[in-house]
């Protein structure tokens, strides 16, 4: 899959938009730390997920990235015995470099219940989701 490719696509289409919610970040114990606000939204019969605002500081990208690039990026092999860092999902985000995007987007993944936190470190996460369900679940939202 070429990410770029896919991204510009996703930026000339509609789309329709499925749920806007918050999440709180990496660090709950910071000031600020639930000001992450994302949205889901059918794009093409694509389900996508971005980072709409942050109410305390750190810049992002407000790109629109697609759950199949997500699990692309996270890979079959994880477990949820398999901790990893959130500069795992660096390479899904074609524009912009701040070094908050992987960190947002796997904030939002938590809330979403697709990631948990590892009780090894605040920082790693656990996949304990199902991208397939998930994505059947917010598909049917576009429905109604």
């Amino acid at each position: 899959m070429n990410l770029e490719t896919e991204t510009a696509s996703i930026e000339n289409a509609t789309f329709c938009l499925l749920k806007t919610a918050n999440a709180n970040k990496l660090n709950a114990s910071l000031e600020g730390s639930k000001a992450l606000e994302y949205q889901l939204a059918l794009i093409d019969g694509c389900v996508c997920l971005r980072i709409s605002a942050n109410a305390s500081g750190g810049l992002f990208s407000k790109e629109w990235i697609s759950l199949d690039c997500i699990e692309e990026c996270l890979g079959k092999p994880l477990t949820p015995a398999i901790a990893f860092k959130s500069s795992m999902l660096k390479p899904v985000f074609t524009k912009g470099s701040s070094s908050n995007n992987a960190g947002f987007l796997c904030a939002c993944l938590r809330a979403e219940g697709i990631l948990s936190v590892s009780e090894k470190n605040l920082f790693l996460h656990l996949f304990t989701g199902d991208f397939a369900a998930w994505r059947k679940k917010l598909k049917k939202l576009g429905k109604q």
